[in-house]
């Protein structure tokens, strides 16, 4: 019997143990376990502005104009490259400006709101590759809002929305 309390004990020591710096820096920040990646033709996101409504595959997504950006990723705490697109160049496609009430939602269903013209001073960036590859679901992709480091919202982390599917006015 002292044997099975001892064995309770050490496992009990052993599962409540504190988790080594090095587990919680592997920690993924994103809080999801590994995900497939998205087809090349499978619709990930929706711009919509009323009746105009534009879907992407990242076939699409990758055929649009892009630049690589490197920015302090805040949610990792470390430098990355990404390419993006900028998100004024999709506003553009179904006519959304100024005062419009923009709501980006994510695949969990976070929402971040705010101004069409607050977007746009903020120079948000559609990340759609990261270290020039696709980006996996389970590390915020396939696509998300990322800021530059000079922007005024790089560290306005409610605005960096991952995992993102659409973008609407509403």
């Amino acid at each position: 019997m002292r044997k099975v309390i001892a064995s309770l004990l050490i496992i009990s020591l052993v599962i409540a143990a504190p988790i080594s710096a090095k587990a919680a820096e592997d920690k993924n920040p994103y809080g999801v376990s590994a995900v497939d990646p998205a087809g090349p033709n499978e619709v990930i996101l929706t711009v919509s502005k009323g009746k105009k409504k534009v879907t992407f595959t990242t076939k699409q997504l990758f055929a649009l104009k892009s630049s690589t950006v490197s920015i302090y990723e805040p949610f990792v705490k470390k430098r990355q490259s990404f390419t993006v697109v900028p998100l004024e160049t999709l506003f553009k496609l179904v006519g959304i400006t100024g005062a419009d009430k923009v709501n980006t939602k994510a695949i969990n269903d976070y929402v971040y709101t705010n101004t069409a013209k607050r977007f746009l001073d903020a120079k948000a960036l559609v990340a759609i590759k990261r270290g020039g590859n696709p980006i996996a679901y389970d590390q915020g992709g396939p696509i998300r809002l990322i800021y530059a480091d000079n922007s005024r919202w790089a560290k306005l982390l409610d605005a960096w929305n991952w995992s993102l599917i659409s973008i609407s006015v509403g």
